[in-house]
Order: C-alpha cells, then structure tokens, then sequence
C-alpha cells in the first residue's frame, strides 16, 4: 500500500523506544507493474517499479524521526483495490484476468481525489502540531508521489511554495510504498536536503489508510 513505508517507520520506531533492537531495516517495494491492464491508457501510464531501504539506529546522532502517525479507514476502501486480490480469486484463471479482477481499478476517481487532498493536509498539520511546528518551518515536503495535480492543491491549501515539495513522479511515477522512501534518499544524495532540515512524509493510499513522520535531518 502507498503508506506502507511510514507504517514500517511507525513500528521500526516503536522497537527502538522500547529498546527492543538497535538497528531496524525499513524496506518498501513495489512490482506496480504486474497489477496494470495495458488497455487502459488512463491508468497504466500512471504506475512504476522500485524499492527504497532506510536503516533505523538508536542513538543521539544523526537524522532524527520526531514523531509518525497513522491512520485507517475503510469507508471509502473500495475506491482503489484489486478486486481479486491477495487469495480471494485461486487459482488465477484466464476467466479471472479477462474480468479484470487482477488489475489496480480505480473508482470514482474525482471523489478520491478530494478525499486524497484532505487527508494529506490533515496528516502534515497533524504531525506539525503534535510537535509545536508552523508550516513556515519545514523545509521539504515529501510525499507519497500520487499525482502531480494533488500536489498543487495541497500546497494551495497550506499555502506554502510548490517548490518546497520534492518530486520523483516525473521520473518514475507512482511507485506506489516505495516512493517516499526512494525521493527522500535522491533529496539527500542531490544536496537537497541539508543538516538540520525539518522534513515532511506525508502518505495516503487504498484501505484507505494516510499518515505522515516528521524528521529533523
């Protein structure tokens, strides 16, 4: 799931207070790919493969998680799905693929939209408050990378620079858990993100489930 990523960070976070481990490997990876029906143009364009890693340590140096949060709701759960998924259409048949039932289907797109924006601001205001921040002082936003056009809105809402979210979606499109993971990692490697920077994570995705971490870098 497109917040799978931050839910990782939530639990590795979760072992390193309670003092359970001291390192955590965070992984999120995506085969979008395979979910796609290449008939239909308007959404398969949308969808691209990859992996980000981020290893947690427990200790006083260093990029710091400030806090995460998570959220669920199954409401409007069906608005985005594999109608077949996971076991519930055994085994694959020729049947099942020619009904689509493998495939990512989106419904109603205009309504999750609206629903998407929502939750994204709600979860970047959440984590700024829970941790006494204005918008004014982040420095990066970097979200799941859904859709270019949300993105806008979101920065419409909050009022804040677009240039103050960092974007793969051009590159690589939706890679659904895996893309904030992997544009945070092109932030730092680029010289984007610096020292000290106070970085936003803010996801959404099928469940539907959003959330957002807040890190001082």
């Amino acid at each position: 799931m497109p917040s799978g990523f931050i839910f990782g960070l939530n639990v590795a976070e979760q072992y390193l207070k309670n003092k359970t481990f001291k390192h955590v490997l965070v992984v999120a990876a995506e085969i979008m790919t395979r979910t796609l029906n290449w008939k239909d143009r308007a959404t398969c364009i949308l969808w691209g493969d990859g992996s980000g890693a981020a290893i947690l340590t427990l200790g006083d140096d260093g990029p710091e998680i400030l806090s995460s949060h998570l959220h669920t709701d199954g409401a409007n759960g069906r608005d985005l799905l594999l109608p077949g998924g996971g076991s519930k259409t055994t085994p694959i048949s020729h049947e099942s693929v020619d009904q689509g039932l493998h495939f990512l289907n989106m419904i109603e797109a205009s309504m999750s939209f609206r629903v998407a924006v929502r939750h994204f601001v709600e979860a970047i205001r959440e984590s700024l408050e829970f941790n006494h921040f204005e918008i004014e002082d982040v420095d990066w936003f970097i979200p799941h990378q859904a859709n270019m056009r949300m993105f806008q809105n979101i920065a419409n809402s909050l009022k804040v620079p677009f240039e103050r979210f960092y974007l793969t979606l051009p590159k690589y499109g939706n890679i659904s858990s895996a893309s904030c993971a992997i544009s945070l990692d092109e932030a730092a490697r680029d010289g984007s993100v610096k020292p000290g920077d106070l970085i936003c994570l803010p996801v959404f995705g099928g469940g539907l489930t959003w959330g957002s971490a807040l890190i001082r870098w």
